[in-house]
């Protein structure tokens, strides 16, 4: 019988990498185009032991690690696998690690596309009325990767907060403040799960908040609508002035009560430290 020759260590580790990251073989790939031409079995590559045969060997290194990328998205979604219970969270984490087998050495990437994997996925996917659960779901999971974005997301971080005394000329937003609007009460969910006050699933309800971050802690804040459409201004670029200009012309039947208003929403946005200079 002829040896095969030795399976160069590049394709090697491609072999072993696909065989770890799909193996139910959902995707695309098959493992043995990988290996040279010799190699058509997997007896040919990995040895068998007296207890145990060559599947059972590489099974051990599947087995461990999608244990470990399960974990991993446990803890980048804990209030979503507390929504849905941990057996269907694990069903739905382990199908989105088999069928979108992440590539990105970055385990913080590894839930990027989780959220629309549970939009294409859902159970009423095909029903005339859906559910609303479900709509909750999917935002909750978003927001909690967004999060971890927003944490590790790179910006500049020396610069000099606003006070009171700042001019209205001068207020800029801190690099890192990103808004979020939502069906349902997501952040109040979520920071109820955080706080260990066992939240039960919310209805429907609009809901609006910006989540800052400032010396690399997260802080999340409360927006009315009217807050919020009037820091999409400062996102989109106008000053402060300007932004006022904008909110006014576009709620005139608002323009005396922002007049009360806007000096109370400054000095608590200050304080949040949602202004540099």
């Amino acid at each position: 019988m002829t040896k095969n020759p030795q399976i160069p260590l590049t394709d090697f580790q491609q072999w072993m990498q696909q065989l770890l990251l799909d193996p139910f073989q959902q995707t695309e790939v098959d493992p043995n185009d990988l290996l040279p031409e010799n190699y058509t079995r997997l007896e040919d590559v990995v040895q068998h032991s007296e207890k145990l045969t060559a599947k059972d060997h590489l099974a051990i290194y599947q087995r461990s690690y999608i244990a470990r990328l399960r974990n991993c998205m446990s803890q980048q979604f804990s209030a979503l696998e507390y929504a849905l219970g941990e057996d269907i969270f694990c069903a739905f984490a382990d199908d989105y690690l088999a069928s979108r087998p992440s590539y990105n050495y970055n385990l913080a990437l590894l839930g990027k596309h989780f959220a629309e994997y549970l939009e294409e996925n859902r159970p009423d996917k095909d029903a005339e009325q859906k559910e609303d659960w479900i709509d909750f779901v999917i935002e909750l999971a978003q927001f909690e990767y967004d999060l971890g974005v927003i944490f590790e997301q790179k910006a500049e971080e020396n610069y000099e907060l606003a006070d009171t005394k700042t001019a209205e000329e001068n207020l800029k937003l801190v690099p890192i403040c990103e808004l979020f609007s939502f069906d349902f009460p997501v952040r109040e969910f979520y920071s109820d799960f955080k706080n260990w006050k066992g939240p039960d699933l919310p209805f429907p309800r609009t809901s609006y908040c910006v989540v800052l971050r400032h010396n690399f802690k997260l802080a999340v804040y409360d927006l009315h609508k009217e807050q919020y459409e009037y820091l999409q201004y400062l996102k989109e670029g106008l000053t402060v002035p300007e932004a006022k200009a904008k909110f006014t012309k576009e709620h005139p039947n608002e323009v005396e009560e922002f007049g009360f208003v806007w000096n109370s929403w400054k000095t608590r946005w200050i304080e949040a430290k949602i202004f540099r200079i």
